[in-house]
């Protein structure tokens, strides 16, 4: 459930003396988990001869993104990003090619330049079913909300499916190499069942980036009124009257807690956390390889966060889970146990949850049926935490569950969800 943003905030830029002719287009590749994830950045001279940059992540849809400065000399390239705490070290080969290193929350890598005459752009959008447009709708603070409305018409029950952690966006998918398009194949699934479905980019995802966003400003309870807005705007402006959430992962207690505010007719959860998200993390990182004194910091962190407070005492191992711009959104989160809240609720519940889901735990969805003990659960054999059937014994061959959009999404999981909301 870690983070990694290729998003920032506008700031003043300046620069030194440089001898290398830096304005244009260059284009590079960051390879992360066997994905090449492109960067590009763009350099021209302002009217006072000063040099001003954007740059693109066109896999996440962003472009234009400003850097927070931008310093050169004679045979090197220094950029710094603040909101993620990342920056840019690189040195000029000749003048067409630069070599260096990107960092971002503790971790470092290669980002090679070439320059370029071409023009880069977003990915194309993928061609809309017959019902399906994209609609934007104002959030709270006025931000827009980009997201798909596959729909026949007003009366169809409508399911609003809410995205997990991460930078994962309306299709379930991220710049991290995640590509299985896990909840546009779950609404085109509902779809085939006469159910309507509305998937969006949370806040500063896809398309849903505000000019200025920023991270650290981001709380646990934005994405819980964003849930809110999408709810009344499809309600009260569009005409639908029987609505659900899906909240996935993280979207899970989004959905719960936002269930509590509207007069939703049900709400499902799949694979959602039982357990407040330190209990779960901890969890995780203890399964891991990380040292044993590592292990016990994320404790003391978390101890130091739910008083609230953040922290400077992160060691480098830990900065890409606790970096400083993350903090506040961890210490809005861990005032939730997903327990507590599932009591609240006062509509019918589904809990969902895969037995090949290495992420959450079956525990977890036997502790929320506890809590709600009205609602009904399922426990999906094979099924992963991308919503996909691995082989048997939970052998998920490459993560092909994760980067392979051919996979067909889980049926169980189709049925179950259509019997509950057709009932």
């Amino acid at each position: 459930m870690r983070k990694l943003f290729f998003i920032t905030f506008s700031i003043l830029l300046y620069f030194h003396s440089l001898s290398q002719d830096i304005t244009g287009t260059w284009k590079g590749n960051i390879e992360i988990s066997g994905q090449q994830l492109p960067i590009i950045f763009h350099f021209k001279k302002d009217s006072l001869g000063n040099i001003d940059g954007k740059w693109d992540s066109p896999l996440q849809k962003a472009v234009n993104l400003p850097f927070s400065s931008i310093n050169t000399d004679r045979d090197s390239l220094r950029l710094s990003i603040k909101m993620i705490g990342g920056s840019y070290a690189g040195r000029f080969i000749d003048n067409d090619s630069i070599a260096g290193m990107w960092s971002q929350s503790g971790k470092q890598f290669n980002l090679n330049f070439a320059r370029s005459s071409g023009e880069f752009s977003i990915e194309p959008k993928t061609s809309l079913r017959p019902g399906e447009k994209e609609i934007a709708i104002t959030s709270y603070d006025g931000n827009k909300l980009y997201g798909n409305l596959l729909a026949k018409n007003d009366q169809q029950k409508l399911a609003i499916i809410i995205a997990g952690s991460g930078p994962t966006d309306r299709d379930g998918n991220n710049p991290l190499g995640n590509k299985a398009d896990s909840y546009k194949l779950l609404a085109y699934a509902l779809d085939s069942q006469n159910i309507a479905t509305f998937r969006y980019d949370k806040r500063g995802i896809g398309e849903s980036i505000p000019p200025d966003f920023n991270q650290a400003n981001v709380v646990f309870d934005d994405y819980v009124k964003d849930a809110e807005m999408i709810f009344s705007y499809l309600h009260d402006s569009l005409g639908f009257k029987n609505i659900y959430f899906i909240g996935h992962s993280e979207g899970s207690l989004i959905g719960m807690i936002a269930s509590q505010k509207k007069a939703v007719k049900g709400y499902v959860s799949i694979a959602g956390p039982g357990r407040p998200i330190d209990a779960v993390i901890e969890e995780q990182e203890n399964a891991s390889s990380l040292h044993d004194s590592m292990k016990r910091k994320v404790t003391s962190i978390f101890n130091e966060l739910k008083k609230g407070n953040t922290t400077d005492d992160v060691p480098a191992e830990l900065n890409s889970l606790f970096n400083k711009s993350i903090q506040p959104y961890f210490i809005s989160w861990l005032k939730y146990d997903p327990a507590k809240e599932i009591k609240r609720l006062r509509c019918p519940v589904l809990i969902l949850q895969g037995s090949c889901d290495k992420q959450v735990k079956v525990k977890d969805a036997e502790i929320l049926h506890k809590a709600s003990p009205k609602s009904k659960i399922g426990i999906i054999p094979l099924m992963t935490h991308a919503l996909k059937n691995a082989n048997a014994d939970c052998v998920d061959e490459n993560y092909k569950t994760y980067l392979d959009p051919s996979l067909p999404i889980n049926q169980k999981l189709v049925e179950d969800i259509s019997d509950f909301i057709k009932k």
